[in-house]
């Protein structure tokens, strides 16, 4: 996959918000972040508001890597980066900047999960600061969802930037996550009912929500499984909305 990478020493952008993507492994087979990628790349491209780059070699990048960056666009599911990378993200957005979270990054090695070869445990020490960017946790005995099907999701607040004059409902054609455990200051903005018909748990379950981290705004999107998800409308719309939010903290 041909992608240019933000440690290339390409010049950022003046006039356009610059997002870089982070990425290069994810939990296959069940999500394939090269696929998913240049999707989310286009995605916001082709807004004309950004100016997208992306980092397949997360490791070892830095604070000075990240200066000039607006948002962070996580699509990664693999190893722990090394407490330097880290910190340096958790710097880029205690400071007042974003990141935007989609999809299978809700579970992991960042949490200290293993789920390599379908069993569920315990393995190394989590990102100390991982579960407060996300605002949440999610117990190995909690992981999963309702069969894949199409659902509606419902936006709860309709007064937030991200959801501001859209319409009350979308589409999605996802895995439906579920039992996720909330941290206090988590704002839910979408929500959509897990049927228990299709294996769910019969309640409205979050699917995008915000978070403040110092200075900073995290979303993340629990939609976003594949290129067909990642392809619905509904889906684009709230992608780039919530990315142009957590950038700016205002959307256009």
């Amino acid at each position: 996959m041909a992608c240019l990478l933000a440690t290339a020493g390409v010049a950022l952008s003046a006039d356009k918000i610059n997002a870089l993507v982070l990425t290069g492994q994810s939990d296959l087979p069940y999500h394939h972040w090269e696929l998913s990628t240049p999707l989310l790349r286009g995605v916001l491209s082709n807004t004309g508001r950004f100016d997208v780059r992306v980092e397949e070699q997360v490791p070892g990048i830095s604070a000075s890597t990240l200066a000039g960056f607006d948002l962070l666009v996580l699509n990664y599911n693999g190893p722990r980066w090394g407490t330097a990378t880290e910190a340096a993200v958790e710097s880029f957005i205690r400071s007042g900047k974003g990141m935007i979270a989609v999809h299978g990054v809700s579970y992991g090695p960042f949490y200290g999960q293993d789920l390599r070869g379908g069993a569920r445990k315990m393995a190394g020490d989590p990102w100390p600061a991982y579960a407060d960017m996300m605002g949440v946790t999610w117990k190995l005995e909690n992981i999963g969802h309702s069969r894949r099907h199409v659902f509606p999701v419902k936006w709860v607040d309709r007064d937030h930037p991200i959801s501001r004059g859209l319409p009350p409902i979308f589409l999605a054609d996802d895995e439906l996550y579920h039992k996720l455990d909330f941290k206090p200051n988590v704002h839910i903005l979408a929500t959509a009912y897990s049927d228990p018909k299709v294996g769910g748990t019969g309640k409205d379950e979050p699917m995008i929500w915000t978070v403040p981290f110092g200075q900073g705004r995290v979303v993340h999107i629990t939609l976003g499984h594949d290129l067909q998800a990642m392809s619905q409308p509904g889906f684009i719309e709230a992608f780039a909305r919530s990315s142009e939010w957590a950038a700016t903290g205002a959307v256009r």
